[in-house]
């Protein structure tokens, strides 16, 4: 074990001596999570997601429904009752939920008469935007579908409040945007080390350490560890710096740990397979770096994954990136316990396994094969 740290060790050092690599994996992520974090806006691209929720059935209930379901620019799905709308707005699925609350009929009746209809929304704290946009759309609907008979109506016929969905505190513009940070740092600390394990191949130092008393599993093991403890330790130095300077809240430490654990598991496994596929120091760095760049792009790194289209949505789902994301906002500001967790951790562990078996497998059948 005193061999494999000692590797490990070197291969930090290495990375911190090389003043580019450590910029960006340091540096840079913190510079992308405080430009984003001022710039941070919720408008998303037609249609909006949104749950509903109705708990009223009237006419008039159902005619409002079916106006939200024609409505190009909503994409609406109704769900049993308000907690379980409120559960998808709170996982991210949803930008918002709409309820119709019991006695929307009745009310809609005597607003003929002068009264007031009521709606509410209760909209994701990071698309607070789209959630003005939102009442505005209810208010055009509502009317059109409830109260088209009227003609120029001196009262607003339907009220709409505006609430957002419980989460943890710190759910903020920097809440958000140090969560695209964290993707950055993970971007720079897979390229330093897979652009570090191509130089050593391509120099000859990774023979010189197969022929030496150390094995090969302590050799990966090794060079692993130094890439998963630079990866952990530049989430954290993200995590801490938004949490002592910009209000991020960490509201479930143990979850934090264990979202930044995989994500650290994971993104070592990504760096296996880069090492093993790109054989010499300029391919890692270009390739390897493109690779990385477009995991990132569809990832939502660059661009918020609600202004991209569907297809591309849908796409995201192959980025490692998206899923280290949601995790470390997950045990932030959107507060899930672990129940809520599984499935990012899931895919996370799958992602390291997969990457360190592969991996593997082609430096074996290369440089580790005596």
């Amino acid at each position: 074990m005193r061999a494999v740290l000692a590797l490990a060790l070197k291969d930090v050092r290495l990375v911190l001596r090389d003043r580019p690599s450590a910029f960006f994996t340091f540096a840079f992520p913190l510079a992308i999570a405080l430009f984003f974090g001022y710039v941070f806006g919720g408008t998303t691209a037609a249609p909006m997601r949104v749950v509903v929720a109705c708990e009223d059935r009237s006419d008039a209930a159902a005619r409002f429904l079916q106006a939200v379901a024609d409505d190009a620019s909503l994409d609406p799905l109704d769900v049993a009752d308000r907690a379980a709308g409120e559960r998808e707005v709170r996982a991210g699925r949803a930008a918002a939920l709409v309820v119709v609350p019991d006695g929307f009929g009745a009310a809609a009746d005597a607003a003929m008469r002068g009264g007031t209809a009521r709606l509410e929304a209760v909209v994701d704290p990071s698309r607070r935007a789209e959630g003005a946009m939102l009442v505005g759309k209810l208010h055009e609907i509502a009317f059109d579908a409830v109260f088209a008979a009227l003609a120029e109506p001196r009262w607003r016929p339907v009220e709409v409040s505006l609430a957002e969905v419980a989460t943890g505190p710190g759910a903020g513009g920097f809440g958000i945007s140090f969560m695209q940070g964290v993707a950055w740092a993970l971007f720079g600390a897979v390229t330093a080390f897979a652009s570090g394990f191509a130089e050593e191949r391509e120099r000859g130092t990774l023979v010189r350490l197969v022929t030496s008393p150390m094995r090969p599993w302590q050799m990966l093991l090794g060079k692993g560890l130094a890439c998963a403890g630079t990866c952990m330790a530049t989430q954290w130095l993200l995590l801490g710096t938004g949490a002592a300077f910009f209000g991020v809240a960490i509201a479930r430490p143990a979850e934090a740990l264990a979202a930044t654990a995989a994500n650290a598991f994971a993104f070592t496994g990504v760096m296996m397979v880069l090492a093993a596929a790109f054989r010499t120091q300029g391919a890692a760095h270009g390739a390897g770096r493109a690779v990385l760049l477009l995991l990132t792009m569809i990832g939502g790194g660059t661009v918020p994954l609600v202004f991209m289209p569907p297809f591309l949505q849908a796409a995201s789902d192959a980025s490692p990136f998206k899923w280290a994301v949601l995790a470390v906002e997950g045990a932030t500001w959107r507060a899930w316990p672990m129940a809520e967790l599984w499935l990012p951790l899931a895919v996370l562990s799958g992602i390291g396994v997969g990457g360190f078996v592969v991996g593997a497998f082609l430096l074996r059948r290369t440089v580790l094969a005596r």
